[in-house]
């Protein structure tokens, strides 16, 4: 049966970077005394977060059910030194890590985070479309700061996130359901059904997984005009079926069907000179949809002091959103036009890696692997006016090929003392095809070919001192370059037909340590990035969007993490992180040397504090979480129509919860200041829309695990 201590202990256990205390025993024996390490996969290897060279952070699964974490806004932001901004589009949620970004959630170039799901790379060479996978049913959320292009390639610019799903076991079965029921203040009612079922039919040999999920996030933005309330509300639906055998010995095949849809019914922008969470005048909602389904087959074979891996995936996936911009210049003065814009984005991708690993204890260990992937990619856009008809209309079309060696070596040069040297080298092409037709057209269409390689080393050491660690690395990432789609300029305004990759190093130092008998961990990691050729999103004078490269930008920053047990079932973590950004030179039309890179806050701060308890004889809970997140500039002074402070919030979630044997209930309350701060401005449809966190909430959860 599930343990109600298990999952306290569990829950300290996960709290950035804590592991499970040693020695986990139940409430009748004493108190949990120590903490203890976690391990993670953040190096392609089980190690533990104190054996890596590495800033990482890491959120486990009782953590995640304990905060009633179910995608990137519930957890990324209290993570030191990672932003997430919610666009209001499923086009446009941006995840950056340590500043490398430019805080646009442009659809128009790769995304500087790359995004994992088990072992499939989930990061398109074109399109920031950041798959929100759920939590429910996941094991582990890692996140590896800075680039670690090493092991995970192009995209992992700024850093990676890995979500990481349970695997079925082989020695027992488990069943668990969740419901859930909110309401937005000012707005609707949400909820969540979700549930899971496991168990080994052959013991020791096969196990098999069912999950299935419902989530209904509430609307709260209504639209006057139409007298519609509540118009952006989402459902996400979704399930996995997951099956581990293992035939012989030293040999495990997993095998992974994942599906998920997410239904925005009307895009979360509203416009502040209409009134709070208030929406402009629409003449018709404006939908978004994201619907991916993944197969995934991972082979582990051991033998000798080694282990072979091959990850072998495939996905499905369409992505498309509708807007109204019949009130924005494209009516052509003309009354009563209707300007509609949609585009629908179908990509489908295979991706194989293969990996031979030592295993064991040596002194030297070792990874090689190859990588490639295929991306077939298309947008399929109309932008027309109901009078004038099509303004402009296309198809574009990319497929990208990718082929990467890799490979790392770590010596023990001493007992204490670890050397880390590795490298990728990554060749890369991409076939574009664009075909744009209608009053707007730009150009004839467009038929090229590009390649590009490159090499991403990385070099580090690592010092395990007995209570902990030190580090110091150096190490590069990259992201790929594309070519931008043609718009209409203004005479004079140059738009260039390719934007190059743009690269960086990252130089940091570490250390992450235990204090006080193992009560306290404190985790902190300062760097150096030096970034050359940043790609950056800008505005042409019609008001379409367009990439650049924008010359080069050096980022310092620091970040601190800690977790510490009190004494009196009081556990209290947290995260903060400075971070100081700034463009290197003089960019003409763009910004001057020393213009604080936009996106990313200087300043953000986590804690919270959890309170175990007993009543009555059964176990309890309170936990408030605070999180104060600075303020940032949108855009580059000239971009994007200028720029303007976005951010600067303070906000208060609180959980309350009993167990009763098999059964938790537990309600809480978000955004308890009911803070509306603008996270995301977008100014072409005429007015500034803009999109914010959820407002103040209420809710009841009841969880069953057995």
């Amino acid at each position: 049966m599930t343990s109600s201590v298990a999952l306290r202990v569990a829950i300290v256990a996960t709290l950035f970077g804590a592991a499970a205390p040693a020695g986990a025993q139940n409430a009748s024996q004493g108190p949990i005394a120590q903490l203890q390490e976690v391990v993670v996969t953040a190096t392609k290897r089980e190690q533990t977060i104190e054996e890596i060279p590495l800033a990482v952070s890491t959120i486990g699964e009782a953590e995640l059910a304990e905060r009633g974490i179910t995608g990137f806004a519930d957890y990324l932001p209290s993570i030191a030194g990672v932003q997430f901004i919610d666009g209001g589009n499923l086009f446009q949620n941006s995840i950056t890590i340590r500043g490398v970004g430019d805080g646009s959630g442009s659809a128009l170039t790769q995304t500087p985070v790359a995004v994992y799901l088990d072992e499939t790379p989930l990061t398109l060479s074109q399109g920031a479309l950041n798959l929100d996978y759920s939590t429910i049913g996941v094991q582990r959320v890692t996140v590896i700061k800075g680039p670690h292009s090493t092991l995970y390639g192009a995209a992992s610019l700024g850093g990676t996130v890995k979500v990481e799903t349970r695997k079925p076991s082989l020695t027992g079965g488990l069943v668990s359901a969740r419901a859930v029921l909110s309401s937005v203040d000012g707005g609707d009612v949400g909820y969540t059904l979700a549930g899971s079922v496991s168990g080994a039919p052959v013991e020791g040999t096969l196990g098999l997984e069912a999950a299935g999920y419902l989530i209904q996030r509430p609307g709260y933005i209504d639209e006057p005009s139409r007298n519609a309330e509540d118009i952006n509300d989402q459902r996400t639906t979704g399930g996995r079926l997951a099956m581990r055998y293992a035939p012989v010995a030293n040999l495990t095949i997993d095998a992974t069907l994942y599906y998920q849809k997410t239904e925005l019914s009307s895009l979360s922008y509203w416009g502040p000179q209409f009134g709070d969470t208030t929406s402009r005048p629409l003449l018709f909602d404006q939908p978004s949809d994201d619907e991916v389904t993944l197969g995934s087959l991972v082979v582990r074979y051991g033998f000798g002091a080694s282990e072979l891996v091959s990850a072998t995936s495939y996905y499905d996936r369409e992505a498309s959103a509708k807007q109204d911009y019949s009130s924005s210049f494209f009516n052509l003065g003309i009354p009563g036009a209707v300007v509609t814009s949609s585009i629908v984005a179908p990509a489908k991708v295979f991706s194989q890696e293969v990996r031979l690993l030592s295993t064991g204890e040596n002194r030297f260990s070792w990874l090689v692997g190859a990588f490639y992937s295929r991306e077939d990619y298309t947008e399929e856009f109309s932008f027309r006016n109901s009078v004038a008809g099509p303004l402009f209309d296309g198809v574009n079309a990319y497929v990208y090929e990718t082929l990467a060696a890799f490979g790392e070596l770590s010596y023990e040069l001493t007992d204490r003392l670890t050397l880390t040297a590795g490298g990728r080298f990554t060749d890369y092409s991409a076939d574009t095809r664009l075909n744009v037709t209608g009053l707007f057209a730009a150009s004839p269409p467009v038929d090229r070919t590009d390649s590009e390689t490159d090499v991403s080393p990385r070099v580090a050491v690592n010092y395990d001192y007995g209570d902990g660690s030190i580090y110091a690395q150096a190490a590069k990432g990259f992201r790929v370059g594309q070519v931008n789609v043609p718009i209409v300029t203004l005479p004079g305004e140059v738009v260039p037909a390719f934007f190059e990759s743009d690269s960086l190093w990252n130089y940091e130092i570490g250390a992450k340590t235990f204090w006080l008998d193992r009560r306290l961990q404190v985790n902190a990691a300062a760097y150096f990035i030096d970034w050359s050729d940043l790609q950056s999103t800008l505005l042409a004078g019609t008001g379409f969007t367009y990439i650049a490269n924008v010359g080069s930008a050096e980022i310092r920053g620091l970040e601190l993490e800690t977790v510490a047990l009190l004494g009196s079932g009081f556990t209290w973590s947290t995260a903060l992180s400075f971070n100081d950004g700034e463009l290197a030179e003089d960019v003409p039309t763009v910004a001057r040397k020393g213009t604080r890179l936009p996106g990313v806050p200087d300043f953000t701060f986590n804690t919270a504090l959890q309170k175990d308890f007993s009543m009555g004889g059964r176990p309890g809970f309170a936990r408030v979480d605070y999180l104060h997140y600075g303020d940032y500039d949108n855009a580059f002074p000239t971009a994007l129509g200028g720029s303007r402070k976005n951010g600067d919030y303070d906000k208060v979630d609180l959980r309350v919860g009993m167990i009763f044997g098999d059964f938790e209930v537990a309600v809480f309350g978000t955004n308890l200041l009911d803070e509306r701060p603008i996270l995301f401005r977008q100014n072409s449809v005429g007015s500034e829309e803009v999109s914010t966190i959820q407002p103040r909430s209420y809710g009841v959860s009841f969880s069953y695990g057995f």
